[in-house]
């Protein structure tokens, strides 16, 4: 019943639409110029570039994005800074980047869906730190703000402050995922315990 199902949808899909078309011009090519058994591989071909040439239906991610996509931009992002920003701002992004590669997207499973803690991590990423950064870039190392609330901070200043409230997100997201692993673990130790006291209550 499930092969038949599949077979179905294939019948029905892009794909085999796509290829079908490209089939019957194949099949118009070779009895307008018969060429015996080319023309059969010529409507295979066609059929062929046909539906290869409709992407698949990507997967649908429970997260909403891609982990390993995450981990990639941030990534890119320090390559694409490194040399360009002080020390103060690299050390902040490589330790915003370590936290989310191997504290939080190691566990994101532990995490429910459609949770704040996971938007947080994905807009930390792919948004809010390289546009920090990238506010940062557009101005003068030592430019000086005058505006109201600035307090008369300088551009490193406040990139620092923007990395450092990024990162202390981060470790809480990270301290939550610990937690979950640590609840997990103990939950398994529960079972043991209540499975052997049963055994040796039974023996």
């Amino acid at each position: 019943m499930a092969s038949r199902d599949r077979i179905r949808r294939y019948l029905t899909s892009r794909r085999n639409l796509a290829g079908a078309a490209l089939a019957l011009v194949g099949a118009g090519l070779a009895l307008a110029d018969p060429v015996g058994l080319g023309g059969l591989a010529l409507v295979i071909g066609f059929y062929l570039v046909g539906a290869l040439a409709v992407p698949s239906k990507p997967a649908v991610r429970r997260y909403g994005f891609d982990p390993r996509q995450v981990q990639r931009v941030i990534s890119d992002e320090i390559s694409a800074v490194s040399g360009r920003v002080p020390p103060e701002v690299i050390t902040r992004i490589q330790r915003i980047e370590l936290t989310i590669r191997s504290e939080i997207l190691p566990g994101i499973d532990c995490l429910p869906v459609g949770s704040q803690d996971l938007y947080l991590v994905e807009r930390t990423a792919r948004d809010w730190l390289p546009t920090a950064v990238a506010r940062y870039l557009d101005l003068p190392e030592d430019y000086v703000s005058a505006q109201p609330g600035s307090r008369g901070s300088s551009a490193l200043q406040v990139v620092v402050d923007e990395l450092d409230l990024l990162d202390a997100e981060m470790r809480r997201v990270a301290e939550v995922v610990h937690g979950a692993d640590m609840d997990r673990l103990l939950a398994h130790r529960r079972f043991l315990n209540d499975r052997f006291r049963r055994e040796e209550a039974s023996g």
